[in-house]
């Protein structure tokens, strides 16, 4: 019988050592990125829309595995891909480089953009207003001012970000698109508004890079209302999704907010907007200084309450019964003011007054349901000093409710961390999702001949007295005999304190970074651009950095990274599932932070390097398993000499 010839894959055109990437420069054949862009290849043109689940490590090329053949469907299709990650760094990657220069080897040509959060855009209405209001100062003169206005002439796209202007800085809040204050289809300059002129371009796009909290923060009630129709999604950095619906869930108040929208300002609005309406506005003022202590009070017995009165199980009746008693004249005001305006054509007079009067009405919504403490254990709701909150504890049923219309759409999720054990059991509990097919691929690396694992007993709990000093001490020594090059992630901000205060009490060989003395992205290419430079961070700094070479040559821990057991969300976790917690979400989650921390450290082949932690638990508790991930890679246990 002869043999059947199989025909090659398509993606091996491409991906193969001799594929049309290899006339890319810096191009390596790696099989795993073909086996990546095979799977999603078949997962989109399959009958059947399916969800894929990959977990790949670092190094073998994920974007462009996802890409290629992605492009190419929707291109040959003419369909609408949707391209999530984690934050704006990636997307600003993918769409200023990566995407730009697969465009130089795919056969046919394709459009696409990226779509950020509206406060990340220009809002022309409140722009106006810094010339109207004789070009604010912030310091200088007006400068900014002047500088925002000829800009808001010439931006094609009203992207903030390229003004280059520091995230913190105050002018950006108030010329923000953000809802507050959106005047929609009423807007006096909605023809040229940046955020729907872009929303129209997207709509002809083959490919849209966004980011979770957009896209989740649409996605309400499984209705499916992204301003953008698709086709497929791709999930980059997966792991974050659970973090990512969380966030969009949760609900919030504080006295800042309330006092901006309780402003004389805004009291001056609805008053123009209630006499162009006709509508009798005696009770407006009264209501709304009623309305204003009524809020100040509630605030104020949040604020008298200890930390541990500051997390809630039972609903705060009398603060609630004080809000309404407070806030019922105007309530009743607004109630009757939105329904004249409710439909039909509006002055802008009215408008803005509506979009004063909504504002309210969701700030009160969402204090009511903080007050209510709703839905407890299965929603945490505490008291953190500045703002009362309310965030949903497992986020896979608002996950699972916002993915229920994409029935029809194919889902790829693609992360270096969705496995605890080479299983994707945690993941899909904490995201809500349920692959119908999975792939686990190998690392490119040799880690058992590239890395090692330290292990440091500094025989002091987190909580003991001189742990901080201790542990600096430590992490001073390890510092010193690396020649720097390490990056140091500590368990809390007092620790990091401590660490960054004893590394400069005296003149060192090696550049000292600090997280806090700098935004985020500045100390990062700081980082990468002194080799011999030491960076002091907390856990969130496992993430996002990308030193290859002799740039990074130790990571050091302080300790196994649970989280702290008076964690609001934690304690809410606790009271969820009961005793069964550490063992099935805290332990399994310190695991993959973990694995996550230790990936900074190999990038390359030609990486080496260690990891150091300070915590004996990690050897002693073997049951815990907390260096299951790492087989195969040397583990060595390292004694403190006692000092005299």
């Amino acid at each position: 019988m002869a043999a059947v010839e199989m025909s090659p894959h398509p993606m091996e055109e491409y991906f193969s050592e001799q594929g049309v990437l290899s006339r890319m420069e810096g191009f390596e054949f790696r099989p795993q990125q073909l086996q990546i862009a095979m799977r999603v290849w078949d997962l989109l043109h399959s009958p059947i829309p399916g969800t894929l689940a990959i977990e790949a490590p670092t190094g073998i090329g994920k974007s462009f595995a996802l890409l290629v053949p992605s492009l190419l469907w929707a291109t040959e299709n003419d369909r609408t891909v949707l391209l999530l990650t984690a934050g704006h760094a990636l997307q600003g990657q993918l769409v200023n480089k990566d995407i730009p220069l697969l465009g130089e080897f795919l056969p046919r040509p394709f459009r696409f953009g990226t779509l950020k959060g509206r406060t990340n855009y220009l809002c022309l209405r409140r722009s106006a207003e810094l010339e109207k209001g004789g070009f604010l100062a912030f310091g200088d003169e007006g400068a900014t001012s002047v500088k925002i206005l000829r800009w808001s002439r010439t931006t094609e796209t009203g992207d903030l970000s390229e003004l280059e202007l520091p995230e913190t800085h105050p002018v950006l809040e108030r010329i923000a698109a953000s809802r507050e204050g959106c005047l929609g289809r009423f807007c006096p300059m909605k023809s040229e508004c940046f955020l729907q002129k872009l929303t129209l371009q997207a709509q002809n796009w083959h490919l849209i890079v966004t980011n979770y909290h957009l896209f989740f923060s649409h996605l309400d009630g499984g209705r499916r209302p992204f301003p953008v129709h698709f086709d497929a999604v791709l999930c980059d950095e997966a792991h974050r999704i659970p973090e990512a619906a969380r966030s969009s869930a949760t609900r919030s108040a504080s006295p800042e907010r309330f006092r901006k929208i309780l402003s004389a300002n805004h009291l001056s609005d609805l008053n123009k907007a209630f006499r162009n309406l006709d509508l009798p506005a005696e009770k407006l003022a009264e209501g709304w200084q009623a309305a204003v202590r009524g809020v100040e009070r509630v605030f104020g017995r949040l604020a008298l309450l200890s930390r541990e009165e500051s997390v809630f199980r039972q609903p705060l009746t009398g603060l609630r019964q004080d809000l309404e008693g407070g806030v019922e004249v105007l309530a009743g005001e607004l109630e009757r003011f939105v329904s004249r305006t409710v439909g039909g054509e509006q002055q802008q007079e009215v408008a803005e007054g509506f979009a004063v009067a909504s504002q309210l009405v969701e700030a009160l919504e969402d204090l009511r349901w903080c007050l209510d403490v709703v839905d407890y254990p299965r929603w945490a709701t505490w008291w953190d000093g500045n703002q009362i909150q309310s965030t949903p504890v497992l986020a896979g049923a608002s996950v699972r409710e916002a993915l229920a219309s994409m029935e029809d759409v194919p889902l790829v999720c693609t992360s270096a961390t969705l496995t605890v054990g080479e299983e994707f059991r945690f993941w899909e509990k904490e995201s809500g999702i349920s692959p119908s097919e999975t792939l686990v691929l190998d690392s490119p690396f040799d880690l058992p001949t590239q890395m090692s694992i330290w292990v440091i007993d500094l025989g002091q709990r987190v909580t003991d007295n001189g742990y901080d000093a201790k542990a600096s001490r430590v992490i001073e020594k390890m510092c010193d005999a690396n020649g720097g090059r390490t990056l140091v992630l500590c368990s809390s901000k007092r620790l990091m304190r401590a660490v960054s205060a004893r590394l400069k009490a005296k003149e060192r060989e090696y550049r000292l970074l600090c997280q806090g003395e700098a935004p985020k992205e500045e100390l990062l290419e700081a980082f990468r651009s002194d080799e011999t430079s030491v960076l002091v961070g907390s856990l969130s700094f496992r993430e996002g950095i990308d030193i290859p070479g002799d740039g990074l040559t130790q990571v050091i821990l302080d300790r196994i990274p649970f989280p702290h057991p008076e964690d609001p969300i934690v304690r809410a976790r606790r009271d969820l599932e009961g005793k069964e917690t550490f063992i099935q979400s805290t332990l399994p989650m310190s695991r993959l932070f973990l694995r996550q921390a230790f990936g900074r450290l190999i990038r390359r082949k030609t990486d080496a390097g260690r990891v150091v932690i300070l915590d004996g638990r990690a050897l002693q508790r073997e049951d815990w398993g907390i260096f299951q991930d790492f087989p195969g890679v040397p583990v060595k246990r390292v004694r403190l000499v006692p000092t005299p």
